[in-house]
Formats: structure tokens, C-alpha cells, sequence
């Protein structure tokens, strides 16, 4: 019985100390209407270092990459398909499918960013550009997990090539194999007779 008075005791506490602490803030930044409701200020706090131009050019950037990721996913796939490796096959189509995706949306993001451009929208162009960085930012993991699905390293740039330059000065024999010893086949010399 006690202990239901105190647990009440505490909540009861919590509540009302939620409640005070909850009420609107009139310090800096926010201002009270005549009504008493908190007027927002949603204005955008940051100006693009970019123009408008930088902006597109790294727009097309961002879509070129994402290209080659998804094609890289899809040659991983085809991989694990040809290997037979079901687990592989699985978790790289899971990764294509959501690249798919991402890319399908940035391409809409794309067409909304030339839009704004054109209706000199200085909010809605920074939206669209800062969405096709995330969407590229995410496009890349993706890549980075379907090599990790099929064991591939993580900074893919491409097939190995190995260049071997030879010093000339360097022996042509290996010192640590030693050559056959060579048998001396001669005859030895008579046996001097100790009787003669």
C-alpha cells in the first residue's frame, strides 16, 4: 500500500516538473505574438557556398558516380550468380535493389534542383543539392557493403596490375642454392708396394 502512494508520489512529481519545464522559452531567438503563441523563425541559417552553376556540375558528378556504383553492384551480382553462392547473390541483390532505388530518386531530385534553377529558387535548389549529396553519400555505402558481401576489398578502384623492374646488378645465380658438388673421377696413382 505504501509503495502504490509513493510510486504515485513520483509520478505525480515527474508530471509537474515535466509540465514547468515544458513551457515556451521568450529568451533569444524566438519571439511571443500579441496572442501569446511562439512565433519560428524557419528562415534558412546558412548561404550555399556554391553558384548555381558549381551546383549543377557537382549534381552531374554525383549522378555519373552513382551510375558506376550501381553498374560495379550489378557486376558483383553477376559474380555471386555465376559462383552459385546464394548467400553472396542475396545480400549484393539487396544492395542493387536499394541503389535502384536511391538513384531513381536522385534522378527526381536532379529534375526538382534544374527546376529550381530555372525559377531562381535559391531555398528549394540548396534542398534538392544537399539531397543529392546524401543520396550519393548513401549510393556509395551501398557499393562499399556489396563488395562486403562478396568479400571484395573496400577501396575497389579496379583490376590489379603488377610492374616488376629487375636491378641488373643483382646475380643471376640463387646463393642460397649451392651447386652440385663436382666428383673427382680420376684414378689415384698405384699403390706403392712396400716389397719391391
Amino acid at each position: 500500500m505504501a509503495v502504490k502512494k509513493l510510486s504515485k508520489l513520483i509520478l505525480g512529481t515527474l508530471l509537474a516538473s515535466t509540465t514547468v519545464a515544458a513551457q515556451p522559452n521568450t529568451g533569444s531567438g524566438t519571439a511571443m505574438s500579441a496572442e501569446g503563441t511562439r512565433e519560428v523563425d524557419l528562415s534558412v541559417g546558412q548561404k550555399p557556398t556554391l553558384t548555381t552553376e558549381e551546383m549543377i556540375s557537382q549534381a552531374k558528378e554525383y549522378q555519373q558516380g552513382m551510375g558506376q556504383v550501381l553498374k560495379r553492384i550489378q557486376a558483383l551480382q553477376e559474380g555471386a550468380r555465376k559462383q552459385k553462392d546464394i548467400i553472396k547473390l542475396n545480400c549484393v541483390a539487396d544492395k542493387l535493389v536499394q541503389a535502384k532505388v536511391n538513384v531513381s530518386i536522385a534522378d527526381q531530385a536532379m529534375t526538382s534542383l534544374q527546376e529550381n534553377v530555372a525559377r531562381a529558387d535559391e531555398g528549394g535548389r540548396t534542398h534538392e543539392f544537399t539531397r543529392l549529396t546524401i543520396i550519393n553519400q548513401k549510393v556509395t555505402v551501398l557499393g562499399a557493403e556489396a563488395e562486403n558481401c562478396v568479400g571484395e576489398d573496400l577501396s575497389f578502384v579496379g583490376a590489379t596490375r603488377v610492374d616488376l623492374d629487375i636491378d641488373p646488378n643483382i646475380p643471376q645465380t640463387d646463393p642460397t642454392s649451392p651447386g652440385t658438388p663436382v666428383l673427382d673421377v680420376t684414378r689415384p696413382p698405384p699403390p706403392a708396394s712396400v716389397y719391391m
